[in-house]
């Protein structure tokens, strides 16, 4: 069985066939030049476009800003990992289809290996011809909104002519620091920090450098508490010496 290098990656972006054509026999192609072969990759591409920008279910190529499936894992157009994940599942399912069809022709293989024969047609071969992709996962600088193909910022966290939320985690952090600077000390955890021992210091340590707002005057009531506690317990020393 072929074993695949760890330089090389399966072009996940364009072969997406089914089990039935996989396996299916292909009619024999002529040769092409390779002026043939570049035309015939521009038009496909402007044909991918103009379907894609037909399609409602389209967006947008974060490096180049241009229209893309919304299920693609791969760019076609800058070979930029739009998915990692699903290009990963994509090599997986290549592979796993490879080892079925290996399977299928252990006879041949086997003469293959004895006699050093090639027995596979040219067809197949193109079919699983591994080719080997400059995919990236970096971008070139410029980055667009993967849902209108606005030129935003490098770092913004949402679009600005769409609101599209293009870092969540970043926008939930920016949440949750308004929320700490806005947060203000309530009536009841003023209480606790004075009544009872020890609430006070825990509020100073859980929001020491979150809150400062509400730690530091937790903290001070919890000096208070600790102040009455040892009062109390002088006044009460003091009484069982005078029986």
């Amino acid at each position: 069985m072929k074993q695949f290098d760890h330089d090389e990656i399966i072009d996940v972006a364009f072969q997406t066939a089914t089990n039935d054509e996989l396996f299916a026999a292909q009619p024999q192609e002529q040769a092409k030049t390779p002026e043939q072969a570049r035309q015939e990759s521009e038009e496909a591409l402007r044909a991918l476009s103009e379907e894609v920008m037909k399609d409602p279910e389209r967006c947008f190529c974060r490096n180049c800003g241009k229209p893309i499936f919304k299920d693609a894992s791969v760019c076609v157009h800058c070979n930029y990992v739009v998915n990692p994940v699903a290009l990963q599942q994509g090599q997986r399912l290549i592979r796993a289809r490879r080892e079925k069809y290996e399977k299928g022709h252990r006879i041949r293989n086997f003469i293959t290996n004895l006699t050093g024969i090639d027995l596979e047609s040219p067809e197949q071969k193109a079919r699983w011809a591994v080719r080997r992709q400059e995919y990236h996962f970096q971008t070139s600088g410029r980055v667009f909104c993967t849902c209108c193909g606005t030129e935003v910022d490098p770092g913004a966290s949402v679009c600005v002519k769409c609101n599209y939320v293009l870092n969540p985690m970043a926008v939930r952090r920016a949440q949750l620091a308004v929320r700490d600077r806005t947060a203000k000390l309530s009536r009841a955890d003023l209480i606790k920090s004075v009544l009872v021992p020890g609430y006070g210091h825990r509020m100073y340590k859980m929001y020491a450098e979150r809150r400062p707002q509400i730690a530091k005057p937790c903290r001070t009531a919890g000096y208070v508490n600790a102040g009455l506690i040892a009062a109390l317990a002088i006044i009460i020393l003091t009484i069982l010496s005078n029986l």
